[in-house]
């Protein structure tokens, strides 16, 4: 099984690729179950990081964590701020440069 075909199990197997613009990306995690929304704290938590990581222009996971709000499960945790920024790499939303994270290529033509 390739990696990324996902997991298989009883025979059945379920991938999944979600390209395109941040905020369509962003719309299709987008999930409700039993009227909530499951994902709202996740997709709330992204959107305050890379507004963090545009407002400041890049920094460190540690001034990253300072600069998010208190509101945020990722305020003052730079562990939980380094693995969102790591998943959000992935959709060229934010680069490390050094040790510095900064905005990526698709974060900057939302910007603009």
């Amino acid at each position: 099984m390739d990696s990324d075909e996902g997991e298989q199990r009883d025979g059945i197997s379920v991938s999944m690729n979600i390209e395109g613009e941040y905020t369509d990306v962003m719309s299709k995690l987008r999930t409700e179950a039993s009227g909530s929304r499951l994902l709202d704290p996740l997709v709330e938590d992204a959107d305050e990081l890379l507004e963090t990581v545009q407002r400041i222009n890049g920094g460190t996971r540690s001034a990253l964590a300072r600069q998010i709000a208190e509101t945020s499960s990722l305020s003052d945790d730079p562990d939980a701020v380094v693995e969102l920024l790591q998943v959000l790499e992935r959709y060229d939303l934010v680069t490390l440069e050094g040790n510095t994270w900064m905005p990526g290529s698709r974060l900057q033509e939302v910007s603009q």
